[in-house]
């Protein structure tokens, strides 16, 4: 979707943090290989980002020297950055480096761009799960099948396989049949093979999203306590049941745009090749974005918290939105431990990292038989560092995907003010003081302005993080408890 930006229509006092369509929002950087570039069916795919995306730079690095194009985006400063790959290109390896690169254009720890990664089966379906032009934006969610426990008034119509409990499952504006020729919201034994009530129920209505928790690969997603499996054979996806027995024909296609969050699978996030789980659901299986773990999780935080955040106020955030701020929430919290662990790099070559790996990395590097720490500070620490370069996002970084702000019950608003050339405020209202004492989640923005020079004047009991393009206020409690706003008051000079 193009973008044209209006900044001109401001007066430079005019501007605020959040003025929409400005260039820096509207900034964005394509990374590629000289091998990919080179590829004719995959420089389609580079030439489809810059119809979407006419203020792009192209950036090229040959020799999987991801590092070298650091200086490039470091002049640049883009607010999204999408490196497009084959899927032989990149595995966790590949995402580690990208997640250090895009820690360090500045001089601050935290992420400095909405960064992604564009893929798939081959260069047509990596078209297709970038072919956002007749899709109305913001992709509003409404409609949603869940492998975990979710709040089902966020969506319209929604399908839950529990996780809490063997064999429950419940549907909002969504039966199911108990065998009995009887159509029923709920129950508490399934009436047939899960993996086939889930090829029913993507077909039936058309999720907008995809939300899986429990065991993975990266070639299959179980279904919750093990009943059965989604796996992918060749470049399609078969339903099948505990056995490993088909139980529904091979899904060959859901072409309706959706979202897809393996949030606290194992490996789902990690493309080995043309046929796994990443590719098979970018584009074939009409996924726009997903992001999903590398590895074996067993900390979970990047996922859970992902979600968490895009959910906590709905409509407010795009998962992209929501995704770059939690990796900077995981940032501070490894900082507040000990910031000698932001230098800390997993090295994730191993066939199969896991908690032992982490464990053994991190206390041969630092020596930690040597030091005093508490067991559940030692836990945090080992699973932040194990989080933070191992999970992903997938797909545009620009597609506005925001669950329906309808859902939100009017919890809150936020906005920004310019107080003066240099200094700006940014405002919490909760709309009462029930709300206002209960809320307890982190609420971040990120700025459509860059700014330098930032410092935070006032509302630091609020332990507000702020940076050159963002501000996340980490205990949004209103210390008087009969208020219902928070004010955070700090400097900072637009960048130009």
């Amino acid at each position: 979707m193009p973008h044209h930006h209006q900044e001109n229509a401001c007066t430079q006092k005019d501007i605020t943090l959040d003025t929409p369509d400005t260039l820096y929002s509207n900034s964005y950087a394509v990374v590629v290989s000289s091998i990919t570039l080179n590829d004719a069916e995959w420089n389609d795919v580079v030439s489809h980002l810059f119809e979407l995306h006419p203020n792009a730079q192209k950036f090229v690095y040959s020799d999987n020297d991801i590092l070298s194009i650091r200086s490039d985006l470091q002049t640049l400063m883009p607010r999204y950055v999408a490196f497009v790959c084959q899927p032989n290109e990149r595995g966790r390896i590949f995402v580690a480096k990208c997640h250090c690169l895009m820690r360090t254009l500045d001089d601050d720890p935290y992420i400095d761009a909405m960064w992604s990664i564009i893929t798939g089966i081959d260069a047509e379906h990596a078209l297709k799960s970038i072919d956002n032009e007749s899709i109305p934006q913001p992709f509003i969610i409404q409609r949603s099948i869940n492998f975990t426990n979710i709040d089902q008034n966020l969506f319209k119509t929604c399908f839950t396989f529990s996780d809490a409990k063997q064999g429950c499952w419940y549907g909002k504006n969504c039966s199911l049949d108990d065998g009995s020729g009887e159509e029923r919201n709920q129950g508490e034994e399934y009436p047939r093979a899960p993996a086939l009530i889930f090829t029913e129920k993507l077909n039936e209505i058309e999720p907008d999203l995809l939300i899986t928790s429990g065991h993975g690969t990266e070639q299959s997603i179980e279904m919750p306590w093990s009943l059965g499996k989604l796996e992918v054979q060749e470049t399609y996806l078969a339903p099948l049941d505990n056995n490993s027995e088909p139980v529904a024909p091979i899904i060959e296609i859901s072409s309706n745009p959706k979202i897809f969050l393996p949030i606290a699978n194992c490996l789902v996030g990690h493309c080995n090749g043309s046929q796994c789980m990443v590719t098979t659901f970018l584009g074939r299986m009409g996924v726009r974005q997903m992001c999903g773990y590398t590895v074996r999780t067993w900390f979970g935080r990047a996922g859970w918290g992902t979600l968490d955040l895009w959910k906590s106020i709905p409509g407010r955030l795009t998962l992209a939105d929501a995704y770059f701020l939690h990796q900077a929430c995981m940032t501070y919290n490894l900082k507040s431990i000990d910031s000698r662990y932001l230098e800390f790099k997993f090295d994730v070559s191993d066939d199969d990292p896991c908690y032992e790996t982490i464990v053994e990395q991190l206390e041969k590097q630092y020596h930690l038989e040597n030091e005093t720490i508490d067991d559940k500070v030692l836990e945090q620490m080992y699973g932040l560092c194990y989080d933070h370069d191992t999970f992903v996002f997938y797909g545009d970084p620009a597609f506005i995907a925001k669950l329906d702000e309808n859902k939100n019950k009017e919890l809150l608003t936020t906005k920004f003010l310019r107080t003066s050339e240099t200094t700006h405020q940014f405002i919490i209202e909760y709309k009462n003081i029930d709300i206002a004492q209960s809320f307890s989640l982190p609420i971040g923005n990120l700025f459509t302005n860059r700014i330098h020079d930032y410092k935070i004047l006032n509302g630091f009991e609020y332990e507000p993080i702020l940076t050159d393009n963002f501000l996340i206020i980490l205990k949004p409690t209103p210390l008087d408890h009969q208020s219902t706003i928070i004010k955070i008051d700090f400097y900072g000079v637009l960048i130009n």
